[in-house]
């Protein structure tokens, strides 16, 4: 059974979809005359510094509608009604501002005056409309939340370290929360009655796979705890300003959980998971996946891979459900996530992790599939990720310790929902492309950054770079969705030669001509995928690398000392052209 990864040691639509018709609201603006000095009052009773004030609409007595005619009327009407007309009201024709000439009076001759005025605006037939000016209270747009670990989440508000977080508190600010977006949490189960999951939960985007009912809700277990599930949920949704807790990257989103890591899983149990109410649940958060041990090679078997093909042709009314799956904390072990085939497929989004230094931390794994990275914890010395927690003795709660890529794929998923909010038509392919766009490549000792022939670039250690929820939201405005998925499969290429030893290798090429192109229509390139069948008596000692015809290499096999498997290694997925192994 694949296990939690908690345990860390300290650009057009596609025809036939539904077309996607979306409204931007680009800002309400609201005038608030204050001409000369002169302002409204501050309500019924209240006066502002000039006094009382009224907005006029005139139209003109004799028809033409000439502004120097309605200028004059303008003045006249305001003399007779002891008043200064200040002149039109921005750029409204007809429109004046009438204002009380400035001193101090009584709160009697105030009311007077303003009871002559009106008896004068209301009797006069050039008057269309008139209305006393009132001041109106408006408040910045700012985030403040009474969250108690709120200032902890650094990673969502670096004030230590300015820059070292999502940037997403100017996303709120616009009120981009992540409403109308389902996020499902599939691990463990989801404590869904805490306080803080609770208003953002959907029963109707969650089951619970390994009692075969409705309700997602974690079961006891002394050992395990089993509150993977709760604290990636609180990541991503917990709500905020209820005095309890945290906040969640996308907390105006929809929370659902599917459990199915609490008890043996199969791979139809893991098929039905990754397509459970994919009408409503819009990104699927994963995780989870095969042991982080430095020799296991897994993934999804046959049934699983055709449920996550499946999700993304048919998925969110043929948007595609959104996979983001954690890359690994086998960094210990040496491991590499070009081994996990949930991590090296295609349909998936591989988040990696770094600390709040920037720096890749113990346990990340290294692979050419990552596609970027965001915070997580790092060492001791170094702050985790606060959110939402369970547990069995001490009951619902709060953590300051959650870490691993485990913590990260949430961020990630929660970032994504932001997106969604903004552009709900943004395809699963769009997704992926806007992370590689907006990805800011992050200098790290450990990352060796190579830049393709697109102009991006690329480590094994941080993907195309840290995720930027401003960058992502702001670009999924105005994206324009990629053209249909195309592909070309190459024939299968056999070698019946031996491996040499290091340094020297054993090279496999095959070209893809401009015919095999124009017949696939392949115009751009986003994805390799490399099935390699090799007989070897140590996997662990193989290296593979994949080269591009521009020189540009992926290693897609890398060296591993914990593995010694020796048998025949069948359909092994790794991810044009070359292949050197040694």
């Amino acid at each position: 059974m694949p296990k939690g990864r908690q345990k860390v040691p300290h650009l057009d639509a596609p025809l036939g979809l539904p077309i996607c018709l979306w409204l931007e609201l680009a800002g309400l603006f609201l005038l608030v005359p204050w001409v000369m000095g002169l302002a409204g009052t501050g309500g019924p009773d209240g006066q502002g510094p000039g006094g009382p004030s009224w907005a006029v609409h005139l139209e003109s007595l004799k028809g033409d509608g000439e502004e120097e005619t309605l200028e004059q009327q303008a003045d006249a009407l305001a003399q007779a009604a002891g008043l200064v007309n200040a002149g039109r009201i921005g750029e409204l024709q007809g429109h004046y501002l009438f204002v009380q000439p400035a001193g101090h009076r009584p709160a009697l001759e105030v009311e007077a005056i303003r009871q002559q005025v009106e008896a004068v605006l209301a009797g006069h037939e050039a008057v269309r409309w008139h209305s006393e000016q009132r001041l109106l209270r408006r408040a910045k747009r700012s985030v403040h939340f009474n969250d108690p670990k709120y200032p902890q989440q650094w990673h969502l508000n670096n004030r230590r370290s300015p820059g070292r977080d999502i940037n997403v508190t100017g996303v709120w600010e616009r009120n981009v929360t992540g409403r109308g977006v389902t996020v499902v949490v599939v691990d463990d189960g989801v404590e869904h009655t805490i306080q803080d999951i609770a208003p953002n939960y959907s029963p109707e985007g969650s089951y619970d796979l390994n009692s075969n009912d409705p309700d997602p809700m974690p079961h006891p277990d002394v050992e395990n705890g089993n509150h993977h599930g709760t604290r990636c949920a609180g990541e991503i949704a917990a709500v905020p300003n209820n005095s309890f807790c945290a906040v969640g990257v996308a907390y105006g989103s929809r929370i659902a959980g599917i459990r199915v890591l609490d008890g043996p899983l199969t791979d139809s149990m893991e098929a039905v998971a990754f397509n459970k109410h994919y009408q409503i649940n819009d990104i699927y958060s994963c995780s989870w996946g095969p042991d982080d041990d430095g020799k296991t090679v897994d993934g999804p078997h046959q049934l699983g891979k055709a449920a996550l093909q499946h999700g993304v042709i048919a998925g969110r009314q043929g948007f595609g459900s959104i996979f983001v799956v954690a890359s690994g904390n086998g960094g210990q072990h040496n491991d590499n996530c070009n081994y996990d085939g949930y991590a090296n497929s295609i349909y998936t989004v591989t988040i990696g992790a770094v600390d709040e230094e920037g720096h890749m931390p113990f346990y990340a794994e290294e692979c050419a599939s990552m596609l970027a990275v965001t915070f997580s914890g790092g060492d001791k010395m170094l702050r985790s990720i606060v959110t939402t927690d369970w547990d069995l003795q001490k009951g619902t709660g709060c953590t300051e310790g959650h870490t691993g890529t485990s913590a990260a794929a949430p961020l990630a998923a929660g970032m994504i929902a932001l997106m969604l909010q903004v552009r709900p038509c943004l395809t699963w392919r769009d997704v992926q492309h806007i992370i590689v766009f907006t990805a800011t490549r992050y200098e790290d000792r450990r990352a060796e950054w190579v830049t393709n022939e697109a102009g991006f670039s690329h480590s094994h250690q941080h993907g195309f770079g840290l995720l930027n929820a401003w960058r992502l939201v702001n670009a999924a405005k105005i994206w324009t969705s990629v053209p249909y998925l195309a592909s070309y499969v190459s024939p299968m290429l056999k070698e019946n030669k031996a491996i040499p030893q290091s340094p020297r290798s054993l090279e496999v090429l095959w070209n893809v001509s401009r015919m095999d192109l124009e017949m696939s229509g392949l115009k751009t390139l986003e994805h390799v995928a490399v099935t390699v069948s090799i007989t070897h008596p140590r996997r662990g000692s193989l290296e593979l690398k994949l080269f591009c015809p521009s020189g540009m290499m992926s290693l897609i096999g890398a060296p591993r000392s914990m593995d010694s498997w020796y048998r025949h290694h069948s359909q092994w997925e790794c991810h044009e052209w070359k292949i050197p192994a040694r």
